[in-house]
């Protein structure tokens, strides 16, 4: 029983990490800037949730999240953070931003696991 819950944990994860969203302008001459990353809380306990922001302008922008533990929530320039309840530690999270130019540009943040 242990495995099976591990098991739907880990697929929770991996369908969780491929989050996207869109954004910006219609016109492919804006400039195309991802300014800052940042989260609510930098330190959190296990399970809770915090808000994590990117900030990005240009071209039909979409956004892509990763996280090496815990739960990323929602699409687009917002998401949610949920730490796992068995992952204590400093996570990563990642947030792609690609324009409709094909451009693309990664950032990341950790959040300690408590």
């Amino acid at each position: 029983m242990k495995h099976l819950t591990i098991f739907f944990l880990f697929l929770s994860l991996l369908s969780a990490c491929s989050k996207d969203g869109e954004g910006g302008t219609d016109d492919p001459d804006q400039p195309f800037i991802f300014s800052s990353l940042v989260t609510e809380k930098d330190t959190i306990e296990t399970g809770e949730s915090t808000n994590v922001k990117a900030t990005a302008t240009g071209y039909r922008i979409k956004f892509y999240w990763a996280a090496t533990a815990g739960d990323i929530l929602g699409s687009g320039s917002e998401v949610v953070y949920t730490a796992s309840p068995c992952q204590a530690g400093k996570n990563k999270i990642t947030c792609t931003v690609r324009d409709g130019n094909d451009a693309s540009v990664s950032k990341e943040i950790y959040i300690v696991v408590k």
